[in-house]
């Protein structure tokens, strides 16, 4: 009988496991992973910045093609462009210097050349009413009463009205809800509004292309401007408020003592980093730096270089629109 003996298995070599071995990330790893992430931060957050200032601009360009297209269907319904603001006794200045009143609310005699300032009292409907129609708010333009004037209490509850598409995205915080980033060009330089001013949008005056000798694709008819919430009398009113001018550089700090004058009306501005956005007559948008030219700014927005020019009698367009 064999002895018994224990079955016979390869070598095999036990190793033990290795002392301290590795179960998470260094202090290098984790700092080197840090600093690529704070590398791609700061890379990303300005082009995210960026993004987002040409997101509100493109916004604000929108909102400027809106107005212009409506005032352009306006021309096409009326034959002629809205008035910049009016009177109680909207007269229209002709070719031969002489006025045709179109009633409102007053029998007032009225004077040429007729001004009007910036404070709340007054007629002041304004070109921003007159596109209502045409900006999908019909609505609106119908609950406003064109018989007494616009700061009345009968139009109280228009005249606080938000309207989204008349604010840039880039101010609107720093704007009251009725109020507008929009202004009609009522002058080539800075004087108070009134009926002979050389812009296409100024007082009591319904201008037609034969107005416009320089052309109207090369004139502007909207710009974006900024104004201390104080002074701001709402979109409705046909003031400072929704009309400037280009005798003013734009951009230009205004101190508050010239905002007591109710005879300064004030130029453009924006948010926008190095100018604002104006809308041409013929809808076209530019951006305007805020170094341009004052003889280039200023021969932008006069519809005639201080030409003669002939505006048409509109006696018997008496619809306040």
């Amino acid at each position: 009988m064999k002895p018994f003996s224990l079955p016979r298995f390869p070598h095999t070599r036990c190793v033990p496991p290795l002392r301290g071995g590795r179960t998470g990330f260094s202090l290098i790893e984790i700092l080197v992973v840090i600093g690529i992430l704070v590398i791609l931060a700061a890379i990303s957050i300005p082009v995210l910045r960026d993004m987002r200032t040409m997101a509100r601009r493109s916004n604000c360009e929108q909102n400027l093609i809106r107005l212009a297209t409506a005032s352009q269907a306006y021309a096409i319904d009326h034959i002629h462009l809205p008035s910049g603001t009016l009177t109680g006794s909207a007269s229209i200045v002709t070719g031969e210097g002489l006025s045709v009143d179109v009633a409102t609310d007053t029998d007032d005699e009225v004077i040429l050349p007729l001004t009007i300032t910036s404070l709340p009292k007054g007629y002041h409907h304004n070109w921003v009413s007159s596109l209502l129609p045409y900006c999908d708010r019909e609505g609106m333009f119908q609950a406003i009463n064109f018989q007494v004037g616009v700061y009345s209490p009968e139009n109280a509850v228009m005249r606080d009205a938000d309207i989204p598409f008349l604010r840039c995205p880039s101010s609107a915080e720093q704007q009251k809800l009725n109020t507008t980033s929009y202004a009609g060009l009522h002058s080539s330089d800075e004087q108070p509004i009134g009926t002979d001013n050389d812009g296409l949008l100024s007082l009591n005056r319904w201008l037609i292309p034969d107005d416009v000798p320089d052309g109207i694709a090369y004139t502007i008819l909207f710009g974006e401007k900024l104004s201390p919430p104080q002074f701001d009398l709402g979109w409705m009113s046909g003031t400072r408020s929704s009309l400037r001018n280009a005798g003013t550089p734009i951009n230009a700090a205004i101190t508050e003592e010239t905002y007591h004058d109710p005879d300064f009306v004030g130029g453009l501005g924006s948010l926008h980093a190095g100018g604002a956005l104006v809308a041409m007559g013929d809808g076209s948008i530019e951006f305007l730096s805020d170094s341009i030219d004052m003889e280039v700014f200023a021969s932008l927005a006069s519809r005639n270089d201080q030409t003669e020019t002939q505006t048409v009698d509109r006696s018997i367009d008496t619809n306040p629109q």
